[in-house]
Formats: C-alpha cells, sequence, structure tokens
C-alpha cells in the first residue's frame, strides 16, 4: 500500500503545485500529451503511470513558485498552431507534417532532426530583449 500513500501525496502536491501556478489538468494533460479526462481519472482514481510522474516531476522542478508562467495569445498561420508557456507544442495540418516529412528525408535525417536544428537557428539568432524565453520544449508529431 506504500505506492499508493506515495500516489496520494504526489497528487496532493501536484494540485498545490498547479494552484501555485494558475494552471489546470487541461494544462497538465498537454505536458504528458494525454486528454484532460486522462488526468481527472489519474487525480481521483487511478494512478499516474511512471514516466507522466517523472515528467510532471521534472516540470514542477524546473518552473519555480516565485515565477507563473505568462500566456501570451496564440500564434497561427496557415496550417501551423504554435501555442507557448513554459513548454512548446507544435501542432501540422497533414499537408505541413508531409512536407516536413519530405524535407527530412531529402536530408536523411529525421523530423525531429529537422525541427532541433530550425529550433537551435532560433535560438542562437539574437533574441529581442521582449522574447520569452522557454523552459522546456514538447514536440509531438501526428501519428501515422
Amino acid at each position: 500500500m506504500k505506492q499508493g500513500n506515495e500516489q496520494a501525496e504526489f497528487k496532493t502536491k501536484i494540485k498545490h503545485w498547479l494552484k501555485g501556478h494558475g494552471l489546470d489538468y487541461r494544462w497538465v494533460a498537454g505536458q504528458c500529451g494525454v486528454s484532460e479526462i486522462t488526468v481527472r481519472n489519474w487525480m481521483s482514481k487511478k494512478n499516474i503511470p511512471p514516466l507522466k510522474q517523472q515528467l510532471l516531476e521534472q516540470v514542477m522542478v524546473h518552473m519555480p513558485e516565485s515565477a507563473p508562467p505568462q500566456n501570451p495569445p496564440d500564434a497561427q498561420a496557415t496550417g501551423i498552431k504554435v501555442t507557448t508557456t513554459v513548454s512548446l507544442s507544435i501542432q501540422l495540418a497533414e499537408e505541413n507534417y508531409h512536407r516536413l516529412a519530405e524535407h527530412a528525408a531529402s536530408r536523411n535525417t529525421t523530423m525531429e532532426a529537422v525541427i532541433i536544428e530550425a529550433i537551435q537557428q532560433i535560438i542562437d539568432s539574437p533574441a529581442p530583449p521582449s522574447a520569452p524565453q522557454l523552459r522546456s520544449c514538447k514536440i509531438i508529431l501526428p501519428q501515422t
């Protein structure tokens, strides 16, 4: 039963941490790549899977209580949606996903490597002083 007590304590810790940061279960769902209903089930009756718990622990460590996240407006372009808080989520329209896959294949690399390279170029370029700094990054590519 020790694991059950540890889960209960961790869930309580998450709830307090989310409240302190003005975040909700929807935000947790986005970080974990699951639905909000799944998170609600974790928080009420099911155990949080070990890998998801580790992810949440890391996010909680790297985002201190004293610095609540800013929620800038979503940026949108045709077939691309980018939402930033303390993470980066990219949703590509199917056409753009396939174009990215073709680009990666023509360079004999992975889509992840192409995205990482593009992000690194942005990071290495001089940024305006008002640019937000991301503390973590998560990229979810559509299932094929």
